[in-house]
């Protein structure tokens, strides 16, 4: 990033099978700085699930005079709360050198236009809860924080829950 980051272009647009590498490259970037596992998040995966017969999510990139330096990842989502549909917003990852000069900013507020053109009202995600720096700025955008614990259910305790499942009778209500 310039020192003036008036003279760079900082564009957003909605990421292409072309921008696979990168995405899966700043995925990985990401899943180091959350202190997640790396070596998961592959091209392939990237391109099948992606950009796709069926698409799983969708992807906007933050280029400054045309580099890559962000991305957020999100997909459609229903809420039993308020009973409409939005956005779970699953990554939003700025770079390092990029940070704060407001293209977090610019990429959630591109996700609320790309939700708005789609019929959505919110915006939903969550943060580590030991990131202060993140859940400040979420704070000054006006997000609300919900005291919510995420779970996750993966590898061989999905497959073992999956596999217990057997139909049995239905019980009847005395």
């Amino acid at each position: 990033m310039s020192a003036d980051p008036g003279a760079a272009t900082l564009r957003i647009r909605r990421a292409v099978a072309a921008d696979v590498p990168v995405l899966a490259q700043m995925i990985e970037e990401l899943n180091a700085d959350q202190r997640e596992p790396l070596g998961h998040v592959t091209t392939a995966a990237v391109a099948r699930d992606g950009f796709g017969e069926r698409p799983e999510f969708e992807a906007l990139l933050a280029e400054l005079d045309g580099a890559p330096i962000g991305y957020a990842l999100y997909h459609p989502s229903w809420s039993t709360e308020v009973g409409e549909k939005g956005f779970y917003l699953y990554d939003l990852y700025v770079r390092e050198a990029a940070r704060g000069h407001g293209v977090g900013r610019a990429l959630l507020a591109a996700t609320a236009v790309r939700a708005k053109e789609d019929g959505r009202t919110f915006l939903w995600w969550s943060s580590k809860d030991w990131n202060r720096k993140a859940q400040d700025f979420y704070r000054r955008l006006g997000a609300i924080e919900e005291s919510v614990k995420a779970h996750a259910l993966l590898g061989e305790a999905f497959d073992s829950l999956a596999a217990s499942e057997r139909p049995g009778p239905a019980s009847k209500s005395t």
